[in-house]
């Protein structure tokens, strides 16, 4: 069996219920043992979301917020059904497109992986109370775009997509349970919001044993965290949204990073 080969065609596969049905058995092998991680062919540059079959695909600044705020709630559903589904393809592309590493580190991006396929499927299940599937509304590309920037570094990749973005979702789902905290109509979502918010303090902390990892391997001192996400998004770290210090703390930084942050966000919002 080969790993990469069958890893790079569940990565593509633009059918969803193929998808996550060819990722169930591969991932089944994988833990029986049936697989040796051989580095034995090409590493295919990303070309297009695996989503671009069937989400009408747009750049961030070029979503249609009208149609948006006519439709706010389906809106707000597909937005967190999107941000589930780019996150199992930003998952298995971990696991694919950088080789010649510990097995722990395969073990640990299919099993992020596996997590948010389900993640993804209880969002939509929870979408067709409001008569919505992932696929009516516009997508962006900001995460793909961030794979892509990141498609030959895996300090770069560990550094940008979990311990960036996914940290900043930490966040950002503190904030949305804040919000639904007092309305007693969505207790099926909030419920949904609590566990990915939970799962997803693993998934960071993963990102962040990685991206150790190879700051050591490339005797890069962690502390550069902040100037790598920089050199690749200049204005990162300007959210003005309270950090969830304790999901943050839990999945690997340091107060002193989290306090770095905040003064960063700060100084900017001055000047």
């Amino acid at each position: 069996m080969r790993f990469f080969k069958e890893l790079s065609e569940i990565l593509r596969c633009g059918d969803k219920d193929k998808k996550f049905a060819e990722f169930k058995r591969f991932y089944n092998s994988y833990k029986a043992g049936h697989y040796e991680i051989v580095d034995d062919g090409e590493i295919l540059p990303l070309k297009e979301p695996s989503y671009a079959k069937f989400c009408d695909v747009v750049e961030m600044k070029n979503l249609d917020k009208k149609s948006q705020k006519q439709n706010k709630e389906a809106a707000f559903l597909h937005s967190i059904a999107h941000i589930e589904y780019s996150a199992i393809d930003i998952a298995l592309d971990a696991a694919y497109r950088f080789r010649g590493l510990p097995r722990q580190y395969y073990d640990d991006w299919l099993e992020v992986a596996e997590d948010e396929i389900r993640h993804f499927k209880m969002i939509e299940k929870y979408m067709q109370n409001f008569g919505v599937k992932y696929g009516d509304m516009q997508a962006h590309n900001g995460l793909f775009v961030a794979l892509k920037m990141t498609e030959n570094s895996l300090l770069e990749r560990m550094a940008v997509l979990p311990r960036y973005m996914e940290a900043n979702g930490l966040d950002a789902n503190a904030f949305m349970l804040k919000k639904l905290e007092n309305d007693h109509t969505k207790a099926d979502l909030k419920e949904i919001l609590q566990v990915i918010l939970d799962e997803e303090i693993s998934h960071v902390s993963k990102g962040d044993r990685w991206f150790k990892f190879e700051c050591e391997r490339k005797r890069v001192d962690p502390s550069e965290y902040i100037a790598i996400v920089q050199r690749i998004y200049p204005n990162s770290f300007l959210q003005t949204r309270e950090l969830n210090e304790e999901a943050r703390l839990k999945s690997g930084f340091s107060a002193s990073e989290l306090e770095r942050i905040k003064q960063i966000a700060k100084s900017r919002a001055n000047i």
